[in-house]
């Protein structure tokens, strides 16, 4: 039998990646736009490639992922605040130091209450939706195995070995501008697969993450942190 195709798995991710790169670089008039054409893009796709796929055994007995989720966020916001990696990096030349998030604020930069609101609800389904699933299918789904070996399919969810454990929380590092809660959190969901081998918890604990982080930044104004 070949090898079972790591396509589903990686595109969407990829897809988002790029997504989120070409958005930021189209300036503030057109994010809104721009975003939710990109949530529903890369949505549908993660859906198509997914819809057969047995990697996620959907269930409702969830409460360790919302607490790991939970935890988690806090985790994140409270190191986020303490801007570490600016004394970290300051040492380093600009393209390796981490860039900064788009910053959107739909009440400065959209007018109507129907547009603000209506903005909002489509980044909540992007971060904790989409996002979640995309992020979840990738890193743990099927990175953290191929780590360990490249005919991945023939590991186990939850395999743990040091080196793909590290290897991957510094690859997850690079991919967030907030160096020191991301290692962190990464940490804290691949512990939570190595111990339950459930990769549905790890998604609900992101999902739980990314609504708490969206709350926190609606009421504090931190629009930083997304």
């Amino acid at each position: 039998m070949p090898p079972k195709s790591p396509l589903p798995f990686v595109v969407p991710f990829v897809l988002y990646l790029l997504g989120t790169s070409l958005i930021a670089s189209l300036g503030v008039a057109w994010y809104p736009v721009a975003y939710a054409a990109m949530v529903a893009f890369v949505g549908g796709v993660t859906w198509f490639l997914l819809r057969r796929e047995t990697i996620l055994l959907v269930h409702g007995n969830v409460w360790l992922g919302v607490l790991v989720g939970v935890v988690g966020i806090a985790a994140w916001i409270a190191l986020s605040h303490l801007r570490l990696e600016t004394w970290v990096t300051q040492w380093l030349p600009d393209f390796l130091k981490p860039g900064d998030r788009v910053s959107y604020n739909p009440f400065e930069n959209l007018k109507s209450v129907g547009a603000i609101w209506g903005f909002v609800l489509v980044r909540l389904i992007g971060i904790a939706i989409v996002v979640p699933i995309v992020e979840e299918i990738f890193w743990r789904g099927f990175l953290l195995r191929w780590l360990i070996d490249p005919d991945w399919e023939k590991v186990p969810l939850g395999t743990y070995t040091l080196n793909s454990s590290l290897t991957l929380v510094v690859l997850f590092v690079l991919a967030h501008p907030e160096w020191f809660a991301a290692a962190v959190y990464c940490l804290l969901l691949n512990g939570l697969l190595y111990w339950r081998r459930d990769l549905w918890l790890c998604i609900v604990a992101h999902a739980t993450s990314n609504l708490l982080l969206a709350v926190y930044v609606l009421a504090s104004g931190a629009w930083w942190l997304w």
